[in-house]
């Protein structure tokens, strides 16, 4: 693994060979002025902001990166990217090309499909992902172990980047299984209806504890409210609503786990007004009502 500053990537992609990379590269400084990476075609690549913001261009289209979401980027995929505020850190993982192509072909992890199909891309996941705390983890403990020359530093190191990349792979794989449920024809209208719904999926995962209307969530996904219900349906077997039921319950679960909450609070606090339709959605769900749980957890 080599740590680099951003502008060295800014600079040329020459240390990646453009769509190749010989190593694990990661690049990331914090930004004093505002910095601009000129559109170029990318290795498999992860972007994440540790402090701040940025804009990035993937394929032509324009998002915002913030601390709580990382972009996979797809091999031969175009990107571009601006930070325009003094102190952001951003960080880009560029995958060692070889090493990822000999895991994603593995028949252990990425055995075809029902069509015979085996993962050739990460189309199906370039978009917005929110950050869970392993990832999260995982970046900070690069690149402290970065810091460090020691053989025994660099081979953890390696071993947490294999980690992020069977993840990414085994993710695809998923993606790939899901999103053959969607009876479309032609493939890259596959590609974009998955990741449409997938971004509305994502941000009810990360707002499941507010009021959500699915207006809200096919506005997101790009789709008017009949389009994403019978897509969403189609893709991942349960209605919207169904899934923000699910989220909540089972965040309910881990509440009643690990805090002294009192049930009618966790009820409240994930989006619930009634607590008898909480403990009867919970009971349906798990068998058991929360306050029995409680006792037993």
């Amino acid at each position: 693994m080599i740590i680099r500053p951003l502008s060295r990537y800014e600079s040329s992609t020459s240390a990646t060979s453009g769509l190749y990379a010989d190593d694990h590269y990661i690049f990331t400084e914090e930004v004093g002025v505002p910095r601009q990476v000129e559109e170029h075609r990318s290795a498999l690549a992860l972007l994440s902001v540790l402090k701040g913001e940025a804009d990035v261009r993937i394929n032509g289209k324009r998002t915002s990166l913030t601390e709580d979401c990382f972009i996979v980027i797809s091999k031969g995929s175009s990107l571009a990217m601006e930070v325009k505020r003094a102190g952001t850190v951003p960080v880009i993982v560029i995958f060692n090309t070889t090493l990822s192509g000999i895991i994603q072909n593995s028949n252990l992890l990425t055995p075809p499909d029902s069509r015979g199909r085996t993962p050739v891309d990460f189309s199906l996941i370039e978009y917005i992902h929110y950050t869970h705390a392993s990832l999260k983890t995982y970046m900070l403990t690069l690149l402290d172990l970065g810091k460090s020359c020691a053989s025994f530093h660099a081979l953890k190191a390696d071993m947490v980047l294999r980690s992020i990349l069977n993840d990414l792979i085994l993710e695809n794989y998923s993606a790939m299984q899901v999103s053959s449920n969607l009876n479309v024809v032609r493939e890259s209208t596959r590609i974009d209806l998955y990741k449409r719904l997938c971004l509305g999926k994502q941000w009810m995962e990360k707002h499941f504890c507010t009021p959500v209307t699915l207006n809200q969530v096919a506005t997101i996904a790009m789709m008017n409210e009949e389009h994403f219900l019978r897509l969403f349906k189609q893709a991942f077997n349960v209605t919207p609503g169904q899934y923000l039921t699910q989220l909540r319950l089972g965040y309910a679960k881990h509440l009643l786990s690990t805090t002294a909450e009192q049930v009618g609070v966790i009820c409240q606090r994930i989006g619930f007004e009634s607590p008898s339709s909480f403990t009867g959605l919970f009971k349906k769900r798990f068998g058991i009502t929360p306050a029995a749980y409680r006792k037993t957890s």
